[in-house]
């Protein structure tokens, strides 16, 4: 028995000092802490709320601009009617044999024989042309296509929204907190007589929390008509000139349709 109440009064004395000490270094942390409290507020949790919340609502905000390569073949398959005077080339002598009645003059009758001429080569003949011509071929496509895509458009919207909304209340209460011992008299005094303290109304931060921006880059107000400041500079080729990747030609497949010739 006497060796335990040795034992217990050693464990007591080891135990206060145990929390002494640890009372004493948790003092120290709350007081450096204390001391910090504004680095912490104003350099870490503030900037990294507020960032979060501006990104996702620029997130929100933003536009896909991209210009897309269509590189594809289209089949055309349809019946082209045609009907139309179309002046035919001979392209080799075509030779003509066939009957033929002569009437003599002057009342001396009729005679019967054949005719055999030759067409030559290069006679151009006036041919009416009146028949459904079968078209089947592809097409190839090469042209760029500009794409704009809100994303407020999209499914995005949604978890981006969600996203705002959850850290917006941070955002707010952190904005309407002291951000210097000198404000913690004045917030402390308001807070006692409940004047004007209200940590979750609107801030600026959280009214328009991405101002200016457009395709990431953010725009300066100046005044129109400026010289240099929203204005394009003087003697600028490139103005009255269409913007972006151009067109280009895409190439089409002879099909053999027979068109008039200028001649």
């Amino acid at each position: 028995m006497q060796r335990f109440r040795v034992w217990w009064n050693g464990f007591k004395i080891v135990a206060i000092w145990f929390s002494f000490i640890m009372n004493l270094v948790s003092l120290i942390v709350l007081l450096i802490v204390l001391m910090l409290i504004f680095q912490i507020k104003n350099g870490i949790a503030e900037p990294l709320i507020d960032g979060l919340h501006k990104s996702f609502v620029g997130l929100d905000e933003a536009t896909i601009i991209y210009t897309v390569m269509v590189e594809d073949e289209i089949p055309v398959v349809f019946d082209l009617p045609l009907n139309q005077m179309t002046p035919v080339v001979l392209t080799e002598d075509v030779p003509i044999l066939a009957n033929a009645t002569f009437t003599l003059p002057g009342g001396g009758g009729m005679i019967n024989g054949r005719v055999d001429i030759v067409l030559p080569r290069g006679l151009v003949l006036p041919v009416q042309l009146d028949m459904m011509v079968p078209v089947n071929t592809t097409i190839p496509i090469n042209l760029p296509v500009d794409v704009e895509i809100p994303l407020e458009e999209t499914q995005l919207h949604d978890p981006f929204t969600n996203l705002r909304d959850l850290l917006e209340p941070y955002v707010r209460a952190l904005d309407h907190l002291p951000s210097e011992w000198g404000e913690v008299a004045d917030f402390t005094v308001d807070a006692l007589q409940g004047e004007g303290v209200n940590l979750v109304s609107p801030s600026e931060d959280s009214v328009d929390p991405w101002p200016g921006f457009v395709t990431g880059v953010k725009e300066s107000p100046s005044e129109p008509g400026a010289e240099g400041e929203g204005a394009p500079p003087a003697g600028d080729e490139s103005e009255g000139q269409p913007r972006g990747p151009q067109p280009t030609p895409t190439p089409v497949e002879d099909i053999g349709i027979i068109t008039p010739s200028s001649e």
